[in-house]
């Protein structure tokens, strides 16, 4: 197979490792030229009659690749990512990590003819809220697999590497590459002005503090703030344009292209292309939605934003007019830099620091290069450009050159099985399941008292599921059947069941009670207001999961069982009646987006539910009727994404 272009050594060297049957992992900066040797081993797969499975850590990433693939491997590629199935037995299959992990810890024997998985961004392992499931993946891995695991730059891959060997006989080739293809060139925004290195602003800087000093002043008194116009003007004069745009925050990335749009960045001949091109994607995808008035005129001159509060497919229409060129100016959050090929000559970031989860803090050094990794494209720049505003009292000068100039991270393993995982293995394995532990990424890097801890939290979740009747002498018990297909909402749909409760719900009422398992509010989001008997439906609901995180506190279980939030109970009742999605949007602030994902996120619970043997016909009927009446239009992933973009 001859390449494009030719291959870089590392590139080479993974390709051979995997022609010699070994399993590989390769670690190498974002824009390095991972993806391709990935695109190798499917079509070494294709040519030998062979499966493979590609894994990605999101939807959207899921997605993303089966368009790609789908063009460069017509016919031959499918996906499975829990709200879409296509083509499941396709020779090239696009799985969540997610649903790959439940595929192989339910029916291994799926995946007998297939040669091959590849984990893309399997760094992904220390992300604290899902970082398990790459773990779990690994070690359940069907022994005639062999893995491609790619990664950006992860200091530890040999502790990695070592532990792999470890769960797994095959022989494993490392390859590590630390240079990237196209250097980055940092320069920063400071006083509303550019400083092309960091020693001229540190040069700067000092000479400001020695000033301020002897005139006894505050030091951020004459720092003037950076202003938009100033930074654009500098990459308008310089020509470094596409440019990604990065801030944190969605509404931010909204007000930060209006402010932009006093620029002006396309001809009359771009402007007419883009409009013309931007009217036709959206009139085939049929989108209503209330972005489209805001960049209809951001579009007509080459600025964009794009964020997870977006339609998916407008999200990805967006995608598609960067591709083309034609949008010189993206405001953007950092979803766009995870694995999505979307590469520019320029990245900004809007400032260093960003919301982790819990916690507010500064990049990490890892997250930093994955999205400044975006500047420069491979044999079309001789150099990425990568600019940092620096607001002087949100970040110290040692800190940054600390991100800059500082060591990656290390994957660090947050192993922790959800109920559903324990339940599958302990169908299998009964109590042999405490050998799981030692299998894992986590024992092989923790201390003994780490390990301790991690062996006393399996047993202590063991220990509620034996008290709350899911495992009954050494064995799975009926409504455990049911728990252990809907991952994540475990003990709530397995206690709600075998109560009774589900069953004496009408269809909508159901439908409710599932997206508000799912609804995860963002921080001061309204609360809408609801009507009597859905007040009093949320009061039961409160009462009943208190009780259960009684029990998983008493125990000392983390993270507790999921709270029901019913922020989107008017909207669901509304869709569930037929309503048009442009209607839904006048009954709430809650983002588009977010309103489909969680819509889709609850119409997969319902699809698992369905697979669990236990569940009666009357419910079966009720699912039937609600996945008919809310799996339509916007909301249907699957007919989305069986549309050409």
């Amino acid at each position: 197979m001859e390449s494009e272009f030719k291959l870089d050594k590392f590139q080479e060297e993974a390709i051979n490792f995997a022609k010699n049957n070994y399993s590989v992992i390769v670690s190498a900066p974002t824009g390095a030229g991972k993806t391709l040797i990935a695109e190798k081993i499917i079509e070494d797969c294709l040519y030998k009659n062979k499966g493979v499975v590609y894994t990605a850590p999101i939807k959207a990433l899921s997605n993303q690749k089966f368009r790609d693939f789908s063009k460069k491997y017509p016919q031959k590629v499918g996906i499975l990512t829990g709200d879409v199935s296509i083509n499941r037995d396709a020779p090239i299959l696009i799985m969540t990590t997610e649903i790959f992990r439940n595929a192989i810890l339910v029916e291994p024997t799926d995946f007998k003819y297939r040669e091959w998985v590849i984990f893309d961004e399997i760094h992904y392992l220390d992300d604290i809220e899902r970082g398990t499931v790459w773990e779990e993946a690994i070690i359940l891995l069907p022994k005639h697999m062999k893995m491609l695991a790619l990664s950006a730059t992860i200091p530890n891959i040999k502790e990695f590497a070592s532990w792999l060997q470890k769960v797994h006989e095959f022989p494993l080739g490392i390859v590590i590459e630390k240079n990237r293809p196209v250097p980055l060139h940092f320069s920063f925004q400071y006083n509303n002005q550019i400083f092309d290195s960091f020693n001229s602003l540190k040069k700067f800087e000092i000479l400001n503090r020695q000033a301020l000093s002897l005139k006894q002043q505050d030091k951020y008194y004459h720092i003037k703030p950076n202003r938009l116009f100033n930074l654009i003007d500098y990459i308008k004069k310089k020509n470094i344009f596409p440019c990604i745009y990065f801030s944190f925050s969605r509404k931010r990335c909204e007000e930060l292209a209006q402010e932009a749009s006093n620029f002006d960045f396309l001809n009359f001949e771009e402007k007419k292309k883009i409009a013309q091109l931007f009217g036709k994607l959206i009139s085939k995808f049929n989108i209503t939605s209330l972005h489209i008035d805001f960049l209809s005129p951001l579009i007509k001159k080459g600025i964009a934003y794009h964020h997870a509060g977006l339609l998916p497919t407008l999200k990805e229409i967006i995608e598609q007019l960067f591709t083309s060129g034609l949008i010189k100016l993206i405001f953007t959050t950092e979803t766009f830099a995870l694995g999505i090929n979307m590469p520019a000559k320029t990245v900004v970031f809007d400032t260093v620091s960003k919301f982790y989860g819990r916690y507010h803090r500064y990049l990490k050094v890892r997250d930093l290069y994955q999205m400044a990794g975006r500047a420069g494209r491979r044999g079309i720049d001789a150099q990425g450009y990568v600019i940092i505003k620096i607001h002087p009292q949100g970040c110290d000068l040692d800190t940054l050159e600390n991100m800059l100039y500082g060591e990656y991270e290390p994957i660090t393993s947050q192993f922790n099985s959800c109920y559903a995982t324990i339940l599958n293995l302990y169908k299998v394995m009964g109590e042999k399941i405490y050998t799981i532990y030692p299998l894992s990424f986590h024992f092989h890097q923790a201390t003994n008292l780490g390990k301790k801890e991690a062996m006393e939290l399996l047993k202590r979740k063991i220990t509620i599921l034996k008290e709350m009747n899911y495992i009954i002498e050494n064995n799975i018990s009926w409504k455990a059947d049911l728990a252990s297909k809907v991952y994540s909402f475990e003990l709530q749909i397995g206690e709600l069941f075998s109560n009774g409760f589900l069953n004496s719900l009408d269809p909508k009422t159901l439908f409710l009670v599932i997206t508000a398992l799912v609804c995860e509010p963002r921080k001061g989001e309204k609360r809408l207001q609801l009507n009597k008997k859905i007040k009093k439906l949320k009061r039961f609901l409160n009462i009943f999961i208190k009780e259960i995180n009684q029990k998983e506190r008493k125990l000392r279980i983390y993270p507790l069982s999921k709270k029901f939030y019913f922020h989107l109970a008017p909207i669901s009742e509304g869709w569930f009646d037929g309503l048009k999605f442009s209607d839904l949007l006048s009954l709430n602030s809650i983002d588009e987006g977010e309103i489909v994902r969680y819509f889709r996120m609850g119409i997969q619970v319902l699809r698992e539910m369905l697979t669990s043997k236990i569940i009666n016909e009357e419910l079966k009927t009720k699912i039937f009727y609600i996945l008919k009446r809310v799996n339509r239009d916007i909301i249907d992933a699957e007919s989305q994404l069986r549309q050409e973009i």
